[in-house]
């Protein structure tokens, strides 16, 4: 085999490696150094909260809200990352979006996002990928 195939090889096998070590790093560092908890989704059986998943959501440093036309509650909780810039969701705990009005930029624009604030699935937003503006979302 020439040596420059074999150079290739392994520094194929260096880069996996190092990737899965700084997955299996993040997998158990999950708040990426923070003072929060480590983030984990939590969401309520119904409509409403009930005592224990009340307790659960406050413990996890969650605030329960309505939300929604519904109205229903929800667990909303800080990621530990909001606001740091971003040009994808993979830099984020939550999606990387793009600040200011949403559809202000035209999709596929070349933008710099920032990490969302919260997990509250409501409110209109513009996501970011690979450093471009995605389209713009009303959800409510």
């Amino acid at each position: 085999m020439k040596p420059e195939r074999l150079i290739l090889i392994g520094a194929a096998i260096a880069t996996v490696a190092a990737c899965s070590a700084l997955r299996d790093y993040h997998a158990a560092n999950p708040d990426f150094g923070s003072s929060l908890p480590p983030y984990e989704r939590i969401q309520f059986a119904s409509q409403f909260a009930t005592p224990a998943e009340r307790a659960r959501c406050e413990a996890a440093g969650g605030v329960v809200q309505k939300a929604g036309r519904l109205g229903w509650q929800h667990c909303v909780q800080s990621f530990a990352d909001a606001g740091k810039a971003c040009t994808g969701s993979d830099d984020c705990l939550g999606q990387c979006r793009l600040a200011g009005d949403p559809g202000s930029v035209a999709p596929g624009t070349p933008v710099q996002g920032t990490c969302q604030a919260n997990d509250a699935p409501f409110g209109c937003y513009t996501t970011v990928e690979n450093g471009k503006a995605g389209m713009s979302i009303c959800v409510d």
